[in-house]
């Protein structure tokens, strides 16, 4: 009994996403840009929805490439924006919630930004609390714009290709 009202959920999901297929593309831009901006991020869990709509798209005949490019970016203006905020507000930031709350993601992610530079960017889309803080924070450190952006494109569509990249390949081993 469980797996026949799974398998109605899953058949009800993939005639949605089929009916609606176009709509993917900018539900996964605006999921990157949240997951991507600062104290956005913390409301929404865009890592784990890839996952599943990864599977979901592929299932209904969606394209795995245009996908990632609209992941990437929304994450890559979630970045943008961000940095920028960091260069405009500058040490300010650390008494912004959560960061006030919590001294030491600020003084990790400090460390960490101003340690690794332009690969820290790239390799932080690859840890959750680091995810939307180290542009904020790269950007409050004076990181050069040309170095972030560089790094920041290469991270985002790293981060995007490997969230969504499971859900397909799943997808394609069973339908």
């Amino acid at each position: 009994m469980p797996t026949d009202f799974l398998s109605g959920l899953f058949e009800q999901a993939l005639v949605l996403v089929k009916e609606n297929i176009a709509l993917v593309e900018p539900l996964v831009f605006f999921l990157g840009f949240a997951e991507s901006t600062m104290f956005l991020s913390l409301l929404v869990p865009s890592s784990v929805l890839f996952l599943g709509i990864g599977g979901i798209h592929s299932a209904a005949g969606g394209d795995f490439l245009s996908v990632v490019a609209a992941a990437s970016a929304g994450a890559l203006l979630g970045d943008v924006g961000s940095f920028a905020l960091g260069r405009y507000f500058k040490d300010d930031i650390k008494q912004w919630w959560p960061l006030n709350k919590h001294p030491e993601w600020y003084a990790g992610a400090r460390i960490y930004v101003d340690r690794w530079g332009g690969p820290g960017i790239i390799f932080s889309k690859f840890f959750g609390f680091l995810r939307p803080f180290a542009p904020a924070l790269a950007g409050a450190g004076g990181m050069k714009w040309s170095v972030f952006l560089i790094a920041s494109p290469i991270s985002c569509a790293l981060w995007a290709a490997t969230f969504l990249a499971p859900g397909y390949g799943i997808s394609l081993l069973f339908f």
